[in-house]
C-alpha cells in the first residue's frame, strides 16, 4: 500500500468523520447524542428537529462520503489497480463516519455515507436502493427495516450489474454486513417486541 493512498484513505476518513449531524444539531440547540435514539445520523436528526433539519443532515452526511470518493474516482481510478484503491477510499470514508475519531470513535449507523458511496462507485445501484427504502419504510414504518434492506439491495444489484468492478461488489458487501452489524440493537429491539406480542396474543387465546 503507497503513502499516496494511504494520504487519501486518511483524508477520506477526516472528512467523512466529521460529525455533521451533532454541528447541525448544536447550531439548533439540540445534543443528537442525548435525545431519541441517541444516534447522530439523519433518521434521529428528522425526529428530534424536523423534516426540513432532517434533510439536510442526510443531505450532508451524503455528500461527506461522496465528495472524497468522487475525487478518487477521479484521480486513482484511472490508474493500474484503481478500483480497489478507490474501494479502499470509501472503505476509510464509511469507517470515518462510523468510528470518527473526534467522537471517540462513536460515530453513525453509516446508511447515508453509504448511499453517498455508491452514489458515485454504482449510481443504479443506489437509486434503486433508495426506491427500495422509501417502499420498505412505507410498508414498515420502520427505518431501520428499510435501512438494512436497502444495504442488501445494493449487494445484489452491484452484483449483476456488470459494468461495476468487483473491488466495489466486495465493498458492498462488507458495507452491508458492519450496517446490518450496527442495526443490531434495532433487530433486538424488534424482536423483542416480537416476543411480547405473541405473547400477549397467546394469554388472550387462554382467557378465550
Amino acid at each position: 500500500m503507497s503513502l499516496e493512498l494511504l494520504l487519501w484513505m486518511l483524508a477520506a476518513y477526516l472528512i467523512a468523520g466529521i460529525p455533521v449531524g451533532l454541528v447541525v444539531g448544536r447550531a439548533r440547540g439540540v445534543d443528537l447524542r442525548e435525545v431519541g435514539s441517541g444516534n447522530i445520523g439523519a433518521t434521529n436528526a428528522l425526529r428530534a428537529m424536523g423534516k426540513a433539519w432532517g434533510a439536510l443532515v442526510f443531505v450532508l452526511d451524503v455528500a461527506k462520503a461522496a465528495v472524497p470518493v468522487a475525487a478518487a474516482l477521479h484521480y486513482l481510478g484511472p490508474n493500474p489497480g484503481g478500483p480497489t484503491k478507490v474501494a479502499l477510499v470509501a472503505l476509510a470514508a464509511i469507517l470515518g463516519h462510523v468510528f470518527p475519531i473526534y467522537l471517540r470513535f462513536r460515530g453513525g449507523k453509516g446508511v447515508a455515507c453509504a448511499f453517498g458511496v455508491f452514489l458515485v462507485l454504482a449510481p443504479k445501484a443506489a437509486l434503486l436502493s433508495v426506491i427500495v427504502y422509501a417502499q420498505t419504510v412505507w410498508l414498515t414504518r420502520v427505518s431501520a427495516v428499510g435501512s438494512l434492506t436497502a444495504a442488501l439491495v445494493i449487494v445484489v444489484v452491484a452484483w449483476v450489474d456488470p459494468s461495476v468492478p468487483l473491488p466495489y461488489v466486495i465493498l458492498a458487501a462488507a458495507l452491508a454486513g458492519l450496517i446490518w452489524e450496527r442495526h443490531r440493537p434495532n433487530l433486538e429491539q424488534m424482536f423483542a417486541h416480537a416476543r411480547e406480542a405473541r405473547a400477549r396474543e397467546a394469554k388472550l387465546d387462554r382467557n378465550e
